[in-house]
């Protein structure tokens, strides 16, 4: 019975979930049958378990809530507010109830009341006595279900299983993952394991498909997270006598489970101060020129490896003035620190505790307060906040999270002798010291970074965590980490080196180094030793970085002009394999991958590497002793189109790219010759790696049309014309359909012109020309045969 019991809780949680939202709905679309028939046989499933299970609250409730939503069924009960507002209390005390079976606390017996409330919307028909009812057991309500729902039945199989055992079982092939990379990183060091290598890889292939199935046990659709926000957005609305519009999209965005429970209170939160103090009152929203009808956006995607949820309301936003004064009268601010911070330190104002820019105390909410709760909420499960506001026209908040809290892409950067991890989620950028475009300077006392033009608050990771340095510091030595944390400026991180690039396995920290607030807890590289995982708000606050010292140099609009600058006007400094500095484009370079040297091959007279099924060409593999190493660094070039490999020995550096640029005199391999620190390097020019590429490489729908009129004997077109095509980058079809659409038809039929089609090129079986003024090409003349293609391709365009 304890079993059934506990199976009993868990179907009713899951159910109750979205019936907020399926009732809010209803309300809405009254035609909408299916929403009225959810709810019943939400009710009915629940009265139906609980004459088997001897539970008489819940069966009283459930029978009353039943009795309504069958004449609603019928059509003999119409949708209002107030039925509404009484089913939902209702299905509230259900709930309540429900969670009291597992833990015991005591719920208030006014039942009575509520289910007075609810028969006294029927028409006539009175309650049936609970005495003459007959309960279903679970079995025959299954049946019913499955009667009246049979596309039930498609769906998948499920089981349930306890949290304990599924965090088990992530541990586990956590714990797997770090030793797979640990055996990879002890078969880099040994040459010439042939079929070893292959066999790791197909093991390394099962261990990450494991890992992303299990994985995906962790996650559920963040639907279920936004199916609460339509019922509280109601209770708000009636309150506050408003009428919004809430628009929710991308619900089919999956979420790790732990950190949608961690969301939950800070959207609601966000959801409360957006009806209230962000969206306006009907007749101010006249006089704004706006519609009476509010409206709430909250939009959930993945971008990368973070998920994104944004909330935004198209109300009168935060005003600067009245946040100013607020912050004045609380003495955070005088008037002049106000007046020289940027506008997102004036925004970021609200998570300070209890500010506030209402003008009265609201029961629902006030605009910053509570926002610290949200903020810290928020930084708790390593995401950040970004604000985007236009007084009068609205505030958009928008949060970004990891896409998981269990495994995290990272990196490990050494100081003081021990390892340490970040989230590279909050990286922005990462240098040498001896780069010429990074300067130390000190500012009363107070170590700054300059990085092109750009200063950080910048302090040595070793004084941050109070641990031993080296007697003697080579700045040239060292490298600087740019870091965004969640709130606040950007600082620079002055660490011994970056030690790996790798996924961190994310483990609870102990409670006394939690309490520093300069750790996010615990973390298990591929080597399987623990490190410490940095807190990047709390070294931030260590530092002392401040905006209105330094300026947040990666804000929104920054960031963007900052990330185009890099993206056209940087460059990537890189070492070849023959031992040469080259630098290239930063804007063609996607990432830097390692390659098995297994998979790089020669054919056809040129290199190629496989990569996920696909072919790539590669360059720089000329001076590459194959019995020297096992895997390759390769940087991954693209133009948007195709894609290129190219062979380096390592990566120095990222800079800008100076003015004074010297001219090539070899310009079509070499773009220029710049000056980088004290010394002129070649600047790669990226096209000419495309120029060698296939023309076909740009997708099928780049690619011209030929169509192929058959009429030989001997299969030609099929076994030697067609390949013929494709490998120049054509696609090619045979039927009569695509005729009209075609660039080039092509025709051999009786060694004749088949038709006056300036389009039609004449294919002859003899290499002698045919008789008379009509032009063929002789089909194994492959040369006179493409520019023959592309003659009539560029006539035709």
């Amino acid at each position: 019975m304890d079993d059934l019991r506990e199976d009993f809780i868990a179907e009713t949680r899951e159910m109750l979930e979205s019936l907020a939202e399926q009732l809010v709905q209803w309300e809405k679309t009254p035609d909408d049958h299916g929403l009225v028939d959810s709810v019943f046989r939400f009710v009915h499933t629940v009265k139906g378990s609980c004459g088997f299970l001897d539970l008489p609250r819940l069966l009283k409730l459930s029978h009353a809530a039943e009795e309504v939503l069958s004449a609603a069924r019928d059509g003999n009960l119409l949708p209002s507010p107030q039925l509404v507002t009484a089913v939902l209390v209702l299905i509230d005390r259900i709930s309540d109830l429900t969670n009291a079976l597992e833990t015991g606390a005591a719920v208030p017996d006014n039942d009575s009341v509520l289910i007075d409330a609810m028969l006294a919307f029927l028409p006539t028909k009175p309650a049936a006595p609970l005495s003459d009812m007959k309960f279903a057991t679970s079995s025959s309500v299954v049946e019913e279900l499955e009667i009246e729902e049979p596309h039930l039945r498609s769906k998948g199989r499920t089981v349930r299983v306890s949290l304990t055992l599924l965090d088990k079982l992530m541990n586990g092939i956590s714990d797997l993952v770090l030793a797979r990379n640990e055996v990879s990183r002890q078969m880099k060091k040994v040459t010439g394991l042939g079929d070893l290598d292959n066999a790791f890889d197909r093991l390394s292939s099962s261990v990450a498909d494991m890992r992303d199935a299990i994985g995906q046990m962790r996650l559920q659709n963040i639907d279920r997270l936004f199916s609460t926000l339509p019922r509280a957005l109601r209770d708000i609305c009636i309150e506050l006598d408003k009428q919004i519009d809430l628009v929710i999209e991308g619900n089919d965005v999956e979420i790790d489970r732990e950190m949608a429970e961690a969301l939950r209170d800070p959207l609601t939160h966000l959801l409360r101060n957006a009806a209230d103090h962000g969206i306006e009152t009907s007749g101010d929203r006249i006089l704004s020129g706006k519609p009476i009808m509010g409206r709430i956006l909250v939009v959930a995607r993945q971008s990368g490896n973070q998920i994104l949820v944004e909330i935004s309301d198209d109300g009168r936003g935060i005003d600067l003035e009245k946040l100013a004064a607020k912050a004045v009268e609380r003495k955070l601010y005088t008037a002049t620190q106000w007046n020289k911070l940027s506008e997102r330190s004036k925004l970021e104002t609200i998570f300070h505790p209890g500010l506030s820019t209402a003008s009265a105390v609201s029961a629902i909410s006030g605009r910053g307060v509570g926002m610290d709760v949200v903020q810290t909420n928020i930084q708790a499960i390593g995401g950040t906040i970004d604000l985007d506001n236009v007084e009068g026209k609205g505030l958009k908040i928008t949060l970004r999270l990891p896409l998981t809290l269990s495994i995290i892409a990272g990196i490990s950067v050494s100081a003081g002798g021990a390892n340490f991890g970040l989230s590279r989620s909050s990286i922005v950028e990462i240098l040498s010291m001896k780069n010429h475009n990074v300067e130390i300077e000190d500012m009363g006392g107070m170590r700054v970074a300059k990085v092109r033009s750009k200063r950080f608050a910048c302090a040595m990771l070793e004084d941050i965590l109070d641990i031993p340095k080296p007697s003697v510091i080579p700045d040239s030595g060292r490298t600087l980490v740019i870091i965004k944390p969640a709130v606040g400026a950007s600082f620079a991180l002055d660490v011994e080196s970056v030690v790996d690039n790798e996924e961190l396995v994310v483990k609870p920290g102990a409670p006394l180094i939690m309490a520093t607030g300069l750790y996010a807890g615990a973390t298990l590289p591929d080597n399987g030793r623990p490190m410490l995982l940095l807190d990047a708000s709390g070294l931030a606050e260590a530092i002392g970085a401040q905006d209105e010292l330094f300026g947040d140099s990666f804000d929104d609009d920054e960031q963007n002009h900052t990330t185009h600058a890099l993206q056209i006007d940087s460059a990537l400094l890189f070492e070849g394999m023959d031992g040469i500095i080259r630098a290239i484009r930063l804007a063609v370079v996607e990432r830097m991958e390692e390659v098995p040297i297994t998979q790089l091959h020669v054919v056809a007279g040129r290199t190629c590497v496989s990569v996920d099924q696909n072919i790539y060409s590669v360059f720089g593999f000329d001076a590459v002793d194959r019995n020297a190493q096992a895997y390759l660094k390769m940087l991954r070039i693209s133009d948007g189109a195709k894609m290129i490999y190219l062979v380096v020995a390592d990566v120095h550096d990222i800079f800008a790219i100076p003015q004074n640029l010297l001219a090539s005199p070899d310009p079509a391999t070499i773009e220029a010759v710049i000056h980088v620190g004290d010394k002129p390097v070649e600047l790669l020019n990226a096209y000419q790696f495309f120029e060698m590429e296939p023309s076909g490489a740009g997708g099928e729908d780049s690619q011209p049309l030929c169509f192929i009129e058959t009429g030989s004997d001997d299969h030609w077109e099929t076994r030697i014309l067609q390949p013929l095509l494709r490998a120049s980058g054509y696609m090619v079809s045979y039927d009569d359909i695509d005729r009209d659409h075609a660039s080039v038809i092509l025709t051999s039929k009786r060694d004749l012109p088949a038709t006056n089609d300036n389009r039609t090129v004449v294919l002859r079986s003899s290499i002698q020309p045919l008789p008379g003024p009509n032009t063929s090409i002789y089909r194994y003349d492959r040369f006179a045969l493409i520019s023959a293609i592309q003659s009539k391709i560029a006539g035709a365009n």
